[in-house]
């Protein structure tokens, strides 16, 4: 759920008219994505070694479904959103730096009632975003550090600071039919813009922005096959790589319902719009079709991560764009690898509970000192988070 709030001036500009399945923009790079072949690597054939970091566990810092992980290289810190909207910082070694637990409320430093979590560079804390557009800005140990609102009469979901005073939001996409928000604090001017490729609604992806040695990208959270790059500038999104999955590539011509929604000043409208998007969704999640959930890049790799049921285990596929390599992780072979978080440099992030990890590492690829590490947990200890080595 997400909704919000100064004068503003909306312009759509649209970034590329709608695209038929196959058609893929010009200028955009190709990455070929395979899972329908069985995993014939094994796990040192992709990966150097792996390292795990133990997060603290006490009273004060356990903490229980997850819904969000992100992680600042600069400041070396994790950032744990949690479904009951507290927040757990953790040093990048894994030690407890604090909560936000004493934050929640209706106070004049306190928050409620949020639902994104982003790292602030510019102001060195977390925002997090509350659903009538507040933006509370902490310090990493949750001294409020400022307070501002966006005028907005439509949910937003996501946000990511691009400098001090601009910001780009992620709408609800039961709302809007592929739009973004860009909108100055400073002079309150709001300014949408468009993007396509949307096949169908997705909720899985916690993520959807990314800034990657100094640009700043979107992966759209609905099931599209495109990355975008964010023209700050210009208040613009520009297609850069599209994901081909070859023949499980979904043909959303062929399908049921509708892949977006759109903005109606009419509730019957609304209503229709909304049972026929939801029909796509439902009827994806239960097709066997290979739906992508999770993709992470950076300048050397690509990371999916796609099911084909609703509750089945996830496939994931690494991509190399320098050597032209790739390593499928599929049905527990070589690695039960779940949905990672992060990518920074050739260090793929995966936050895993307890009873998986042992499924989820290669002990050959672990040090004395990480093997100790593990040996050392104990059954009610936090989750932990995994750092994947890629070979380069």
């Amino acid at each position: 759920m997400r909704f919000f709030g100064l004068t503003s001036i909306c312009i759509a500009v649209l970034t590329s008219c709608s695209l038929h399945t196959g058609q893929v923009m010009d200028d955009v790079e190709r990455i070929p994505v395979d899972v329908s072949e069985q995993p014939s690597m094994a796990s040192n054939d992709f990966i150097e070694k792996i390292e795990v970091v133990p997060l603290e566990t006490n009273d004060s810092s356990i903490f229980h479904k997850y819904k969000k992980i992100a992680y600042n290289k600069e400041m070396d810190l994790y950032a744990i959103y949690t479904s009951n909207q507290d927040v757990f910082v953790f040093s990048g070694s894994g030690k407890y730096v604090a909560n936000s637990n004493s934050m929640q409320g209706q106070g004049p430093n306190e928050y409620y009632m949020v639902v994104d979590m982003a790292f602030n560079p510019y102001m060195k804390g977390i925002d997090l975003l509350n659903p009538y557009g507040i933006i509370y800005t902490y310090s990493p140990r949750f001294r409020l550090l400022s307070k501002r609102k966006v005028e907005s009469k439509i949910p937003l979901m996501n946000l990511m600071p691009l400098n001090a005073d601009e910001y780009i939001f992620a709408y609800s996409s039961f709302r809007v039919n592929q739009e973004v928000l860009f909108a100055n604090l400073s002079t309150g001017t709001l300014q949408d813009a468009s993007y396509t490729g949307t096949i169908s609604g997705n909720s899985m992806s916690p993520e959807c922005f990314y800034n990657i040695n100094g640009r700043n990208y979107y992966v759209p959270i609905e099931f599209n096959y495109y990355i975008f790059q964010i023209d700050a500038m210009n208040k613009r999104l520009k297609p850069v790589l599209y994901l081909d999955f070859g023949d499980a590539t979904v043909d959303g011509d062929a399908l049921p319902g509708r892949a977006t929604c759109e903005r109606s000043n009419s509730d019957r409208e609304s209503e229709r719009i909304g049972r026929e998007y939801t029909e796509r969704y439902k009827y994806l999640r239960t097709s066997n079709k290979v739906i992508p959930l999770i993709r992470l890049f950076n300048e050397r790799y690509i990371y999916v991560y796609s099911v084909q049921t609703e509750r089945g285990i996830g496939s994931t596929y690494i991509f190399d764009r320098e050597t032209g390599k790739h390593f499928l992780a599929k049905n527990g072979k070589p690695l039960l690898m779940g949905p990672c978080f992060a990518i920074s440099g050739n260090v793929l992030m995966l936050l895993t509970p307890l009873k998986y990890l042992h499924q989820a590492i290669d002990r050959q690829l672990m040090s004395k000192e990480e093997l100790q590490k593990i040996d050392q947990l104990k059954d009610d200890d936090n989750p932990v988070i995994l750092k994947y080595y890629l070979k380069q």
